[in-house]
């Protein structure tokens, strides 16, 4: 079985646009405040469709220029290795499958309807890019880097109903040197991705993408090749004589996947959906995952400026000597590619804002997802007992923070913090989404609440302090708390939600009454039973897609809502 030799594996984004900087990217590496050129180039699903399954050897995990990749599992770069890690690319699932697989995928159209994907082709269909499932292991099977599938009717701005849908996930061990893959247990298999993307065949001579390693070409998780078809779009795959070009989603259709996990998820979703919906169930010894939801709106920034242009605040964090991933040398020039939703990653969208015009270069629709481990602690607690995926949020910022909001258990508020330029590619202000979906046990654990109806309050605030209108929906179905806001512009905003409850009626006290024999100096007291407060009951009011819930005696929807 060979693992890859034409293999790719890239992290952050590396696609490229014309008049900017090509080659490999590098991981790590510090640029000179005196660069010529500096700019960025950060665009979603940058890793889906470029990096064929593949695993790395390593003897020193935190030094990139010693890794190598491997032919196949008894090669004995990994055998010697004492770190492995890689991507591996998930096939259709199978009767005999165990590990993790795609189940399926749907598209639901603008009336409910819901259409089944067919499944066409895998790409590459290239025999060395196909890996056997290895359940001793825990190693997915594999075939490409994703598959092509129709869904009949459902139309793409190409006038085509084919779709390139790909799922991708990290592959991890820790073994002793000299010791065959085979017999070092099993691969920790997390952070996955997965997208939907609608493309167009276009037929040409392509090369498919090669990786890089100690041996070949540099540092590891660099990539060789092109991506580009003849129009000059960009390919969400390519074979060696077609390109799957991207192109854009029909309106008011929705998407789904069904992806079949063969360990349980204790962390959470983050990506690029609008209003999903999420349902679990048991898959072997793990868990299956259907996920539908709306595509949405996400900018891109690929630009490059002269050194003269390079605002303060980015002056300053290249005086820092923090190591970014970058395209080029990093002293006469240097594009930044950097994991979306890192903390930096804001620091530079917001930071370089002035440069940029506070403008996409360019705006898509995207349907991605990936999943993440919690990074908050009262939400790591309530997460990991369960045994089950957490929660989803998403957004169309192009940085956010990635996973759970923070819980800030001095205001009992969940706090999340995006940044993206304000105006579309079209000069048109952009219109924020923001969306929570959390366990109902997982939120109630996190704020301690009962099994009443819970109620949310969303805040968000601009980077220079002023509230902004937002329209929110929260809604609980299926064991799911769904909260959604919408509406608001970007000028690095952060976004609050304060989940709370009704608090239960107050009982009546007590009150002593004297007994019938006032000069009796013991006299008794008798207690009178508490009068019976008015019963409270809670109605949902609805606006359009604005939904609020009003408790009371006798409680009235406010003017322009309707009780539902």
């Amino acid at each position: 079985m060979q693992l890859r030799k034409i293999a790719v594996a890239i992290i952050g984004s590396v696609l490229l646009v014309s008049g900017v900087s090509s080659g490999p990217v590098q991981a790590g590496a510090k640029i000179s405040p005196n660069v010529n050129e500096l700019g960025l180039d950060l665009r979603e699903n940058s890793e889906l469709g470029r990096m064929p399954s593949i695993l790395f050897g390593t003897t020193n995990p935190n030094d990139q220029r010693t890794y190598l990749y491997c032919q196949d599992l008894n090669d004995p770069i990994c055998t010697k290795a004492s770190d492995i890690s890689g991507r591996i690319n998930l096939d259709i699932c199978t009767p005999s499958s165990q590990v993790a697989c795609i189940s399926d995928v749907w598209a639901v159209d603008p009336s409910g309807n819901k259409i089944k994907g067919v499944f066409g082709k895998s790409v590459p269909e290239d025999p060395r890019y196909n890996l056997a499932e290895n359940p001793s292991i825990n190693l997915p099977r594999s075939h490409g880097v994703g598959a092509v599938w129709r869904f009949p009717g459902v139309m793409n701005s190409a006038g085509l109903d084919t779709y390139f849908v790909s799922v991708q996930v990290q592959a991890n061990m820790q073994k002793n040197p000299g010791t065959p893959i085979t017999s070092s247990g099993k691969l920790n298999l997390g952070n996955y991705i997965a997208g939907i993307i609608p493309v167009q065949e276009q037929s040409g001579n392509f090369q498919l993408l090669t990786a890089t390693d100690a041996a070949h070409g540099g540092t590891a998780w660099g990539s060789n090749g092109t991506q580009y078809a003849q129009d000059k779009s960009v390919c969400a795959a390519v074979d060696l004589t077609s390109c799957q070009a991207i192109r854009g989603f029909p309106a008011n259709y929705r998407f789904g996947i069904t992806i079949n996990f063969g360990e349980k998820l204790n962390g959470w979703f983050h990506g690029r959906l609008h209003t999903p919906s999420i349902l679990t169930s048991s898959w072997n010894q793990g868990e299956s995952v259907s996920i539908e939801a709306n595509p949405v709106l996400v900018p891109s920034l690929v630009f490059m400026v002269p050194n003269s242009q390079i605002p303060d605040p980015v002056r300053t964090i290249l005086a820092s000597g923090t190591e970014i991933g970058l395209r080029g040398d990093g002293v006469t020039t240097a594009q930044i590619s950097e994991d979306l939703s890192g903390p930096l990653t804001m620091d530079l969208v917001s930071g370089f804002a002035p440069a940029y015009k506070n403008t996409a270069t360019s705006t898509d629709s995207f349907w991605s997802f990936r999943t993440l481990n919690s990074n908050s602690d009262a939400i790591q607690k309530c997460s990991d007992n369960s045994g089950n995926l957490a929660g989803l949020v998403t957004t169309n910022a192009l940085s956010y923070a990635a996973g759970p909001p923070t819980f800030d258990a001095k205001s009992g508020s969940l706090v999340y913090k995006v940044a993206s330029p304000h105006f579309q590619a079209d000069g048109i202000p952009a219109v924020g989404t923001y969306d929570l979906s959390i366990r109902s046990d997982v939120a109630r654990c996190i704020y301690k609440f009962s099994k009443a109806p819970i109620h949310a309050e969303v805040s968000v605030v601009s980077q220079d302090g002023v509230e902004q209108v937002a329209t929110t929906t929260l809604t609980e179905k299926d064991g799911w708390l769904y909260l959604s806001a919408n509406g608001f512009g970007y000028s690095n905003p952060t976004i609050t939600v304060k989940l709370t409850q009704d608090a239960p009626a107050p009982m009546a006290t007590p009150t002593p009454t004297p007994s019938e024999s006032p000069s009796d100096a013991a006299s008794v007291v008798a207690i009178t039973k508490p009068a019976t407060s008015p019963k409270k009951i809670t109605i949902t009011c609805v606006k359009a897609k604005a939904t609020k819930s009003v408790t009371g005696v006798k409680p009235t929807c406010p003017a322009g809502y309707k009780k539902k």
